[in-house]
């Protein structure tokens, strides 16, 4: 049945894009700017050298732009291209073989400490499973894109206007004491917050990035132990659609997971073998605490609809770009360590969502409020219409909320 407060889908006439010569302006673009969070690219010098770690699964047509855009910079570009995951297309497998695990050999660090920049095209998440010490100390930036989302805009989206965007929110979540978190796929939590648990999320990002929030990807504190309700998701943000899911929270753990399918029994198989494992943060032994909750501020983010046809690293990116969307929550459980090439996380976006602080309503039926701030329009102006600026390029489909 659909839901009649859930908005109608919506994705933008996208085109296949044919050409390395298509990408080039984006390309400049990217190894020529200042790098902003949550913006694809880092700034490329004359002279500098350049790793591109590839693999055979990630959209060629993008390293290749890359590495022509790296060169007319007067910089040095070589490139590794691996096997990567081929045939890979089941989203609790991605997560676990891919996101999770530090696939690549020795070798590629061994010319990583030869680099001043590293560009990671194929996927890897170096926050999650650590990359080996590297000597020289390299800039190190994924690049999770596929050609069609290099050409979306999102990668012209004014910097100004998203971090505006940011601080509005953000006036309604800092040092918040009360969370209630709804969605229309089911979800129901409430948050309970401290000045203390505040301080500690806020001086952790401020060591690690300067800035007491991540742009364009706010988050509230976590793990929170007093956290509780439901959680429901039918998708994983670095793998793809999966059953609908149900997790039952208390206490900031998840206690039970119902449904899911085979994603379902991936969770609850690893909830039980690790449940002693305390080689996390978290303030107790499992992998089953949650971890993540980060709210995306980008009405221009979308996904990529070429997303079936692909595998391995393209699709994950295919999938992936659309949490960034503003009014989407981005959720992981899980953080521990089995090894020191293996963390068992799982991240999952929920589209939907309302959520309420005692400041304010932060996300109404998945529509970010401060999109209709005054002092967003405001500095929308300044870029064109704030109608056509501010307005979600993308709505998805998601069975028995928007769509049969």
């Amino acid at each position: 049945m659909i839901n009649g407060n859930a908005p109608s889908p919506r994705m933008p006439k996208v085109s296949r894009v044919a050409s390395v010569e298509q990408l080039l302006p984006t390309a400049r673009e990217m190894v020529s700017r200042t790098a902003a969070t949550m913006y694809e690219g880092i700034e490329v010098k004359k002279g500098q050298k350049v790793l591109v770690v590839n693999d055979t699964t990630a959209d060629q047509l993008v390293v290749q732009a890359l590495a022509t855009a790296i060169l007319e910079r007067g910089a040095h570009v070589d490139t590794i291209t691996l096997e990567g995951f081929r045939g890979l297309t089941d989203a609790g497998e991605m997560v676990d073989s891919m996101f999770s695990s530090n696939w690549y050999p020795q070798w590629v660090w061994d010319a990583a400490n030869q680099a001043d920049i590293v560009l990671i095209t194929a996927f890897l998440k170096a926050p999650h499973t650590p990359l080996p010490r590297l000597l020289n100390d390299p800039v190190v930036q994924n690049v999770e894109i596929t050609a069609d989302l290099m050409l979306s805009e999102y990668e012209t989206f004014p910097v100004e206007l998203r971090d505006t965007i940011d601080e509005v929110t953000w006036e309604k979540l800092f040092n918040c004491a009360e969370v209630k978190w709804t969605d229309l796929e089911g979800t129901d939590l409430t948050i309970s917050l401290t000045a203390e648990d505040w301080k500690r999320a806020v001086e952790s990002e401020l060591k690690k990035t300067g800035s007491p929030y991540i742009h364009g990807h706010l988050m509230l504190p976590a793990p929170s132990t007093r956290m509780k309700g439901v959680w429901v998701i039918s998708s994983v943000t670095f793998g793809g659609p999966v059953p609908g899911t149900t997790m039952f929270v208390e206490n900031g753990k998840v206690v039970k997971v119902e449904g899911g399918g085979a994603f379902g029994d991936r969770l609850r198989e690893s909830f039980a073998r690790y449940g002693s494992l305390s080689q996390s943060t978290c303030p107790g032994p499992g992998v089953n605490w949650i971890t993540t909750i980060g709210l995306c501020t980008n009405p221009k983010a979308r996904r990529s609809p070429f997303f079936d046809d692909l595998e391995g690293s393209a699709r994950v990116y295919a999938w992936t770009f659309g949490h960034r969307r503003s009014g989407v929550m981005h959720t992981s459980v899980g953080e521990g360590m089995v090894s020191s090439t293996y963390k068992v996380i799982r991240h999952m976006n929920t589209y939907f969502n309302t959520v309420v602080t005692d400041k304010g309503i932060v996300i109404e039926n998945g529509h970010l409020t401060a999109l209709d701030d005054p002092r967003v329009r405001q500095v929308a102006l300044n870029y064109g219409d704030p109608d056509e600026l501010l307005k979600e390029t993308w709505i998805p489909a998601v069975s028995g909320v928007n769509a049969h």
